[in-house]
């Protein structure tokens, strides 16, 4: 199937009442994701920042990180304000749900999870919200997606450690009593990452320590918030190393 059908498909959903997110289902089996401009009331946008801007970080993140030839759903066809990417796979929280995926297959999932958040970071960039479900399983890579807080930094720099913590407590929200798909990317991570970068996630959450006797406390009165009783977890297991 030619690429002008998948033009087709794109011209007549953008005609369409605007949708952020929208898949596209080619008839020869093949997945698209058209993802446009967040269109956002003041209130929100207030809360959520601009965005247009956080559109173009993506977009700059998707060809830095293709350009790099690291792991990122690629980018088939794009306009001023939309992007259209190939499926890259289930995310990680539905790949480790899926009672059909071995879980060999997960652990690897997430180990090329770590060597890919490694290498991005030998490359000095910053994903910026490396959360486990904003990063997709193909079989046979972990591709990154969502990259609205993409940056180019310094290596080694506080915003690295920054991509470790997130990572590791979107982790513990989703499994607080399961570790192994958290450990299997924190050692290929370990490997694969800039000299001393566990060092400085470590020396992050020593930093942060405050912040969880704050979550601590506050889990007294939002019992069930995972993201809360997550924060210990994830200060406690980075300064570890």
């Amino acid at each position: 199937m030619s690429d002008l059908e998948l033009e087709r498909s794109v011209k007549a959903i953008l005609a369409e009442p605007t949708s952020r997110i929208r898949a596209i289902d080619m008839p020869d089996g093949r997945r698209f994701w058209l993802k446009r401009v967040e269109r956002l009331s003041g209130r929100m946008r207030l809360q959520k920042g601009d965005p247009a801007r956080a559109f173009a970080a993506e977009r700059e993140g998707l060809h830095a990180l293709a350009k790099a030839g690291l792991p990122v759903a690629g980018v088939a066809l794009e306009g001023p304000d939309w992007v259209v990417m190939p499926d890259a796979g289930p995310v990680l929280p539905v790949l480790v749900a899926d009672p059909k995926r071995s879980e060999a297959e997960k652990l690897a999932a997430f180990a090329r999870a770590g060597r890919a958040l490694g290498l991005l970071h030998w490359a000095g960039m910053v994903h910026g919200r490396p959360a486990v479900r904003d990063i997709c399983w193909d079989g046979q890579e972990a591709r990154f997606i969502d990259l609205e807080r993409f940056r180019h930094a310094r290596r080694g720099g506080v915003w690295q450690a920054a991509d470790v913590l997130m990572f590791a407590q979107t982790a513990f929200t989703q499994w607080p009593d399961d570790r192994r798909w958290l450990d299997a990317a924190v050692d290929a991570y370990t490997i694969n990452s800039p000299d001393g970068a566990m060092e400085r996630a470590a020396r992050l959450a020593f930093w942060l320590a405050p912040l969880g006797w704050l979550a601590r406390g506050l889990v007294r009165v939002k019992p069930e918030s995972r993201e809360l009783r997550a924060v210990g977890l994830t200060l406690a297991r980075l300064r570890r190393g």
